[in-house]
């Protein structure tokens, strides 16, 4: 689903932007803040309502401004449909898919499905199980059907037990409802987790095959947030004393991670900086051939200074990659030679160049290869 119209006001240092977009290639280039990192967090925002670079909203939002927004046309079968956002300085704000004001910003994500690649992405094997969560879980929202439903009810079973557990005076009886529910829904969650790495492990170990050969045998363990050899019900039961001391809920699918192992070693301990990066690379890159193997559907990706993080080789091994997919890809530098030499040996003709300047975004009207 390519984004091929992009409108951004009140974000951050950009000028008001309108931008025509390539369904294939689209760079960005421009000294440091000049606003190619805003850029794509103005179309991180339009996928996700939020941002990547900060949890506080205000900071999003141009100085002069009270909200900020972003509109864009992405194309489905042929159609286009109309997605935008609005955020004010309050942290509310308006969602719209088709024409339509949508409540969740999972419509959002499904309208227009993102994938990021940036230094934060390294954490996915450095960075904490919050990290590997998100991962797993873009996949299995994508991916699985029918599992946002199953999300979403776990989250207010875990939100009505973790209040429950506040009480000074707890009824034992309703815990042990409580906890019946959120067994049976942490157990699907967790089978939905599973069945999404069993699909995705074989496609990261072929991307692994592209890009570092060496990389291959990386192997992938879910740990469920529990003991899984035991039944949930008595880990919660043996837990009961210090989740009333604590008053939260310390096992169930929010505590889960995925332990990413290289020739049985952890990989975050066994591997090279460079590695990690390759190999997070592919982690990212492999979700995306699997979104578009189940859903006939491609991400776009966001990429934000990838130059920066991988030698000659090993970028242009991503662009190809890139390029077979077939996705949408939007992404930034600083030195514009050096990326239109990531993408010059393709013989690409769908590329967009942008210059990006004191937050003013201009289309380049050049050959790529010149």
């Amino acid at each position: 689903m390519p984004l091929t119209k992009l409108d951004v006001f009140g974000l951050r240092n950009l000028k008001s932007v309108q931008l025509t977009l390539s369904p294939a290639v689209n760079i960005f280039y421009g000294n440091n803040g000049s606003g190619k990192t805003s850029l794509l967090e103005a179309v991180f925002l339009l996928g996700r309502a939020r941002s990547f670079r900060s949890r506080i909203l205000q900071s999003v939002i141009n100085a002069d401004e009270h909200q900020c927004t972003v509109f864009g046309l992405t194309q489905n079968l042929g159609s286009a449909i109309p997605v935008g956002v609005t955020r004010n300085r309050q942290g509310g704000g308006v969602f719209k898919v088709g024409g339509q004001a949508v409540s969740a910003a999972s419509s959002l994500a499904e309208a227009l499905p993102l994938l990021l690649i940036n230094q934060d992405s390294f954490n996915l094997l450095e960075g904490s199980p919050q990290h590997r969560r998100r991962f797993v879980d873009w996949g299995v929202f994508h991916v699985e059907h029918g599992c946002q439903q199953l999300v979403q009810r776990f989250q207010r079973i875990l939100k009505q037990r973790n209040s429950l557990l506040r009480h000074d005076r707890i009824d034992s009886d309703l815990l042990v409802v409580w906890d019946r529910e959120f067994e049976d829904v942490a157990c699907a969650i967790t089978t939905a987790r599973e069945n999404y790495l069993q699909q995705l492990l074989p496609i990261i170990r072929r991307v692994l095959s592209e890009l570092s050969p060496t990389l291959e045998d990386v192997d992938f363990e879910l740990y469920a947030g529990w003991d899984n050899t035991k039944p949930l019900s008595s880990i919660l039961e043996m837990d009961r004393r210090r989740d009333q001391q604590f008053k939260t809920t310390h096992h169930g699918p929010h505590r889960a991670d995925l332990k990413i192992r290289f020739e049985r070693h952890m990989a975050s301990e066994h591997l090279s900086r460079g590695q990690i990066k390759i190999l997070a690379i592919a982690m990212l890159l492999a979700q995306g051939y699997l979104f578009h193997q189940r859903t006939g559907r491609h991400c776009v990706y966001l990429v934000d200074d990838l130059a920066a993080e991988l030698d000659v080789h090993h970028k242009k091994l991503v662009a190809k990659l890139l390029l077979d997919m077939g996705a949408q890809v939007l992404i930034t530098g600083a030195d514009r030679t050096l990326l239109r030499d990531i993408w010059a040996e393709l013989q690409l003709e769908e590329i967009k160049v942008f210059h990006v300047e004191h937050g003013q975004i201009h289309e380049i009207k050049a050959d790529i290869s010149e």
